[in-house]
């Protein structure tokens, strides 16, 4: 049977890549020097596997990155969230950025975002335009730049946050953003 993407063993090797580049995130050395030749030692194949799989690391990432958006979205989903950028979200959305600091760290370093959808359409009714509405930005225009403000002041924090290791307290880090973007979290 040829590999194609579902077939179970195709998907099993695909799992065993992306575990294999976890673990390698997880070794602070390792994460340094992170390359397809660790990737495949660590999993145990050879490179023209891994490129059966992935166009390149950042293929991989790409990958990566949405599996770890789809388990955050069901992470809010279980947690029944209705209020995007409320205190819980940030919470919730905190502990998940710890859990896999060493993937955000990296991709931090490769140049990719951070999950900062943390609601989207939802945010954007509930907490954006409301915030920007009460002091006087009501054109969409002007509220994108006001949402830009906001996540990147977010961004700037979780990027601080990941560089130490997550070690500081998740309660004291929502704090933080809850203050330092309190129209966008204003009424929680």
């Amino acid at each position: 049977m040829v590999n194609v993407k579902n077939n179970a063993r195709f998907l099993a090797t695909d799992q065993r890549i992306e575990v294999a580049a976890l673990a390698l995130m997880d070794d602070s050395d390792a994460a340094r020097s992170i390359s397809v030749a660790a990737v495949c030692r660590k999993a145990g194949i050879n490179r023209s596997t891994f490129y059966e799989h992935f166009i390149d690391l950042d293929d991989m990432f790409a990958a990566m990155q949405e599996y770890l958006n789809a388990e955050l979205a069901e992470q809010f989903q279980r947690a029944d969230m209705h209020e995007p950028l409320s205190e819980n979200s940030l919470r919730i959305y905190l502990s998940h950025i710890r859990q896999h600091r060493y993937f955000y760290r990296i991709t931090l370093k490769h140049s990719h975002r951070l999950p900062l959808d943390l609601g989207g359409e939802e945010l954007w009714k509930q907490r954006i335009r409301p915030a920007g509405e009460r002091i006087g930005i009501t054109s969409d225009n002007e509220l994108v730049y006001f949402r830009d403000a906001l996540l990147s002041s977010f961004s700037a924090v979780l990027q601080r946050w990941i560089a130490n290791d997550c070690a500081d307290d998740i309660e004291r880090i929502t704090l933080i953003v809850a203050n330092i973007i309190p129209l966008g979290i204003a009424e929680i």
